[in-house]
């Protein structure tokens, strides 16, 4: 694996698993700090609830398309005044991952949002 080219930045990523491994390898090999659920077999088949609390824990921000789960666990969060790392909601139709142009789309967006980004914050939604 070749060096990073870029210093690690602020924000840190955590891509749920319906996300390839090689968008996190090749964010990586670029110097931002990316973990895939689906690379990690101590990560993979957690709930969505715990998989929250690890990337809190990690000071991650989630990358999931699971809109449905994530945005009721962020306003249930927000109601007992929990925060955590953030959240970036990928639209399957943008990244469809039967698309030729998966993951290379998603690396190109990922990599806007990361450039233009250092952490926001606490409890951060993001949608791309």
């Amino acid at each position: 694996m070749a060096a990073p080219t870029r210093a690690p930045r602020d924000v840190k990523l955590l891509l749920d698993e319906m996300h390839a491994p090689r968008i996190a390898q090749r964010l990586t090999e670029e110097g931002w700090d990316v973990v895939a659920i689906a690379a990690d077999p101590g990560l993979r088949g957690l709930s969505d609830a715990d998989l929250l609390v690890y990337a809190t824990r990690a000071d991650r921000c989630v990358v999931t398309e699971n809109i449905a789960d994530f945005s009721i666990l962020a306003s249930l969060w927000a109601g007992d005044g929990r925060n955590h790392a953030g959240i970036v909601f990928t639209n399957p139709n943008r990244f469809n991952r039967a698309s030729l142009a998966y993951p290379t789309n998603l690396v190109r967006a990922l990599q806007d949002l990361l450039e233009e980004s250092t952490a926001p914050g606490t409890s951060w939604i993001g949608w791309l």
